[in-house]
């Protein structure tokens, strides 16, 4: 046991150094938390794009120019020629042709006719859709499980 002097005082209580008149310091503590984080490996998931293809029929409505042509015989002498010309949807393409007299000689028209048509064309098409699935690997078992939407 080691010798007490006047310097030193063993203290066991607050009181006991009360009566010896000694000072009392008592330390304070503080404690500062300090948070790390670590990467940790919980699972795995893949994500998957699937692409849907599906071939449907569409109706369109589509147009078609006819067009009637026509020889119209004329067989007349005439002076000048003449520049096909335009009658209301007709087109006049005139026929021409000299003859050993030196005469200028209509011999015919054709006439030009066009009509718009429309007819109902069904055509299929192939339309696509894309999916997305995300699927999480099971620990346990080793299988993929898609998730739920």
């Amino acid at each position: 046991m080691n010798p007490v002097t006047p310097e030193t005082y063993h203290i066991n209580s607050v009181a006991d150094a009360a009566e010896a008149g000694q000072r009392i310091v008592i330390p304070v503590l503080a404690e500062h938390a300090q948070v790390h984080l670590q990467r940790e490996r919980t699972g795995t998931v893949r994500v998957r794009k699937v692409v849907h293809q599906v071939t449907e029929s569409v109706a369109a409505t589509g147009y078609r120019e006819v067009v009637e042509t026509t020889r119209v015989p004329v067989d007349q002498v005439v002076e000048a020629v003449e520049p096909p010309r335009t009658l209301g949807d007709l087109l006049v393409i005139p026929v021409y042709e000299e003859r050993l007299v030196r005469q200028l000689v209509l011999v015919e028209e054709i006439h030009v006719r066009r009509r718009r048509e429309a007819f109902e064309h069904t055509v299929g098409t192939s339309l696509r859709r894309e999916e997305v699935v995300v699927e999480r690997l099971d620990l346990v078992t080793g299988e993929w499980v898609a998730q739920a939407r």
